[in-house]
């Protein structure tokens, strides 16, 4: 009667401890994945804060680079002078004279993203002939 007892209990330990070891596993394997995925997020935020800063930086004003020199199309003045100055909160103002002129012929825009000038008089539609 006392030997069935025994090897019943010895059984229930062993199982008992088996299923220790198993959670213990299965805990090293989650901390290891939430540890892993927390990383890959970490280095994925610097990696495109890093870009983001640099692509905000070290632009030179676009209408320097574009060449035109503030001439529309066929080679006439537009009026427009100026430049971009950017504050310290990064937002880039054009500082400078826009002509206020309607125009019929193509007009070609000292700056990038243009921000006034000579202008159709009517207005774009949305058939896709902008």
């Amino acid at each position: 009667m006392g030997s069935a007892s025994n090897s019943s209990n010895a059984a229930r330990k062993a199982r008992i401890e088996e299923m220790r070891r198993a959670e213990r596993s299965r805990e090293r394997r989650n901390r290891a994945l939430v540890i892993g995925a927390s990383v890959v997020v970490v280095a994925g935020l610097v990696v495109g804060g890093v870009a983001l800063v640099d692509s905000g930086s070290g632009k030179k004003d676009s209408s320097a680079a574009a060449g035109d020199n503030g001439k529309n199309v066929d080679g006439k003045n537009s009026g427009d002078s100026g430049h971009f100055t950017t504050g310290k909160d990064g937002v880039r103002t054009w500082k400078g004279t826009l002509a206020r002129t309607h125009v019929t012929t193509k007009v070609s825009y000292p700056m990038h993203p243009p921000v006034g000038g000579n202008h159709n008089p009517v207005w774009a539609d949305c058939n896709g002939d902008v």
